[in-house]
């Protein structure tokens, strides 16, 4: 695949449940606090180095943030360094919790906490 998926809410939770996937979460470290996606990361500029360099380029990685478009340009970002698997999860976490849908529940405890 040559840059990103935009996904759905319903199409991320097939992802989640077929590991392994890295889940990032753009949002601050407040938002992150009060609940994230399963497995979810906080990313920061530390972490995107690690990911570059482990290489891992055809795992697949899921970046949301609070309504969808700041994961865009993450996600165009790491196309770009040519992960061949990024999605950007449509409407971000704001959609994750449209009652309409029928996802896992999110983790609220940070790690280290």
């Amino acid at each position: 695949m040559s840059g990103y998926q935009i996904i759905s809410a319903d199409h991320a939770r097939r992802l989640l449940a077929t590991p392994p996937i890295t889940v990032l979460d753009l949002r601050d470290r407040r938002s992150y606090r009060a609940g994230h996606l399963e497995g979810a990361v906080l990313l920061h500029d530390g972490l995107m180095q690690v990911l570059i360099k482990e290489n891992e380029l055809d795992k697949p990685i899921l970046i949301y943030c609070y309504r969808g478009s700041a994961s865009q340009d993450r996600a165009q970002q790491f196309a770009d360094l040519g992960f061949r698997n990024v999605y950007s999860l449509g409407g971000g976490y704001t959609d994750w919790h449209k009652p309409s849908s029928s996802l896992p529940a999110v983790n609220t405890t940070m790690p280290g906490d």
